[in-house]
């Protein structure tokens, strides 16, 4: 064992009988962050999203909540050591020992939840799609605003170097794009040979029958704001984006990974399109049918186009 791992372990173990939060961080080996350093975060929704940030690295997680009690008891086994464990996202937002509330719920939770989280004086870190609707996100960026809160939207490609495989080469691109070199205005055409599969994925059933509520689920409080539907298990949980109360469907969760990016070396995170033209079948008014392309267009002449193949199933 070499003399610099010894000292490591003495360093953590005497810090651990006395005042570790006054131990300097690189005595205690690379990557170590001291517990007076950490910012605590409580995760609003442990099912699939929430679970995988159980163990983010940077913040010490406190707490939980779910009105699944499958997902809540799930979600405190994989993680180590105590946390407190809530039903109700208000009680954790009131909670005084978490610093950030991650908001990793549906989307039509989004909007209600980061805008307590601000009242109450929290940061937010929230999952996207940021809210179901613009006027939804409007009013998270006014409290925030007025509550002086931080808020970070987690899209993989802002927080990443890799975007899908092309990873560091996207940043270099604004700066050619922004150079002029390739013309202007762009027209920027996304597509993958086969369409994107993901917009089959979430697709919604129309006219679904009702079912028994599980017992471990509290349905009212997983509706909350969104009009009451009878229960079936194809509306929650996983499946819940193929339908317009709650999500917007493949296009809704995983678009914004394609189209963000672009925006993003075309210069355009502070505008919006002026016209957006999309080829998709008559939707259903609850249920989220499928799509060809979507066609943004911007005030300057620049568009994207999301491609996505064909209307149907390419496996069937």
């Amino acid at each position: 064992i070499s003399m610099e791992t010894n000292r490591r372990t003495f360093l953590k173990t005497l810090g651990s009988l006395t005042a570790l939060s006054i131990v300097p961080r690189h005595v205690l080996g690379r990557g170590y962050i001291a517990p007076s350093d950490q910012l605590t975060k409580g995760i609003i929704g442990t099912g699939g999203m929430g679970r995988s940030h159980l163990q983010y690295a940077g913040t010490r997680l406190v707490a939980i909540c779910d009105v699944d009690k499958n997902h809540l008891e799930l979600g405190k086994k994989l993680v180590s050591g105590n946390i407190a464990t809530y039903h109700d996202f208000r009680d954790l937002i009131l909670d005084k020992n978490v610093d950030i509330v991650h908001v990793a719920t549906p989307p039509h939770w989004h909007g209600i939840m980061s805008v307590e989280a601000a009242k109450a004086g929290k940061d937010i870190w929230c999952e996207k799609p940021m809210t179901r609707t613009i006027g939804e996100g409007k009013r998270v960026m006014e409290a925030v605003k007025q509550y002086g809160s931080m808020f970070r939207l987690n899209t993989w490609f802002r927080f990443t170097d890799n975007f899908y495989g092309l990873g560091t080469p996207v940043r270099p691109l604004k700066k050619l794009v922004q150079s002029g070199m390739l013309g202007w205005p762009l027209k920027v055409v996304i597509s993958k040979h086969t369409g994107f599969d993901w917009k089959f994925y979430w697709v919604g059933k129309e006219n679904l029958a009702p079912e028994s509520i599980p017992k471990e689920l509290d349905y009212n409080m997983w509706l909350g704001p969104a009009p009451y539907k009878p229960y079936n298990a194809h509306r929650v949980h996983q499946t819940f984006r193929g339908y317009w109360d709650y999500d917007g469907g493949g296009l809704g969760d995983m678009g914004q990974h394609y189209i963000d990016p672009v925006q993003y070396f075309l210069g355009k995170d502070h505008t919006s399109p002026i016209k957006i033209e999309v080829d998709a079948p008559q939707q259903h008014p609850d249920a989220i049918g499928t799509w060809r392309s979507i066609t943004y267009t911007y005030d300057d002449g620049c568009q994207i186009v999301l491609w996505g193949g064909d209307y149907g199933d390419p496996n069937t």
